[in-house]
């Protein structure tokens, strides 16, 4: 019998293969790729998912937009299929960007085949390639190196955003960021190796109970993941914000049993940096992600320094394996399983309004 949490441990660890499987698979595929995205310009690119891919949709099409210069939204499935004439404007039909790790959810098979049955073209990204999802799409990027034994996701999220990110700077025609992410699969395992100790210092504080997430523009997306695996791993309480939002009513929450994990970014770190003291004036505890960390001993308690030589905008990823061995550790430290979450399927399958177990 499997130990508990050994295959959460395992795909965490070794995302580095994602990472690369989802290069090669983005790369392989570039030419029609960007003929896909530029025949559909001017139209809006819907980039959806559920659950966990819904939060990378979040991040990817704020991404994409940002880079590539083309209006783009990140939705979850259900709402694209259930309410499309309140998110899809008039005119000609959107370009859908399906994000599934299992290629058989059924909000987003819903999804796509609402918006193709309307005219609109759709791709996914997949860590399987014969899919339902697949056979709708026209074309699919899929990562075999993403797949996994446990039901929460870590490194099929990880990988499909490797490819999110390679999709834009394809679109964009951007070499650099391009030579940039091919850099990621190699930084992957010092990195995961430095994150574990302090992981698990921060990940069995059970005096912690509240756990907030903060982050600002596309990371926003890695966020609102993090409090998924939180969530589903070790069965706490966790919520995500935008850094400057947390000041607006939640700041109430603070206090000595509240941590704050701070997702810094490079371009408003100032402003970022200027919401951490105002939690630890309070009394909160705040672990800070980031790199350059250096000076920040009055604004957290603990930081973690990817101490990287990348841009910004390639260093996404990089957040990844830190939260998720956040909520591993946790998990393990509560006697839980993060391999097999409560009430957690590796895919949902819907027949009629329920759901197929």
């Amino acid at each position: 019998m499997t130990q508990a949490g050994a295959f959460s441990f395992h795909e965490i660890t070794t995302q580095a293969e994602s990472w690369q499987s989802a290069l090669e698979a983005t790369w392989a595929l570039r030419a029609e790729l960007v003929a896909l995205v530029r025949r559909n310009a001017g139209r809006m690119v819907f980039f959806i998912g559920c659950g966990s891919t819904h939060a990378l949709a979040q991040y990817a099409a704020a991404f994409f937009q940002r880079w590539t210069g083309l209006p783009a939204r990140g939705v979850p499935s259900s709402e694209l299929w259930l309410e499309t004439k309140a998110l899809v404007p008039p005119g000609p039909p959107p370009l859908v960007v399906a994000l599934s790790r299992s290629g058989q959810t059924s909000e987003t098979v819903q999804a796509v085949q609402t918006l193709r049955a309307q005219g609109a073209e759709a791709f996914t990204i997949s860590c399987y390639a014969d899919t339902d999802l697949a056979r709708l799409a026209t074309l699919t990027v899929c990562l075999p190196g993403g797949r996994e034994e446990s039901f929460a996701q870590t490194r099929s999220f990880a990988g499909m955003l490797v490819a999110a990110q390679m999709l834009a700077a394809l679109v964009a025609d951007d070499q650099a960021l391009i030579a940039e992410l091919w850099q990621l699969p190699a930084l992957a395992p010092d990195l995961i190796a430095r994150a574990q100790p302090l992981a698990q210092a921060w990940g069995t504080r059970e005096a912690l109970q509240r756990i907030t997430y903060l982050a600002s523009g596309a990371r926003y997306g890695l966020a609102c993941e993090a409090t998924i695996k939180m969530k589903e791993m070790s069965l706490s309480t966790a919520e995500a914000y935008h850094f400057m939002e947390f000041r607006h009513g939640p700041l109430a929450l603070v206090d000595e049993a509240h941590l704050s994990v701070a997702l810094l970014s490079d371009a408003l770190r100032d402003y970022e940096v200027g919401v951490l003291r105002d939690l630890k004036a309070r009394g909160g505890h705040v672990l800070a992600l980031g790199n350059r960390l250096e000076g920040l001993e009055d604004a957290c308690d603990a930081a973690f320094d990817f101490q990287v030589s990348l841009s910004g905008p390639a260093r996404g990823v990089l957040y990844m394996p830190f939260l998720q061995l956040l909520a591993y550790y946790r998990a393990m430290g509560r006697g839980l399983n993060p391999d097999r979450p409560r009430n957690v399927l590796m895919a949902i399958r819907l027949q009629g309004t329920g759901m197929v177990v």
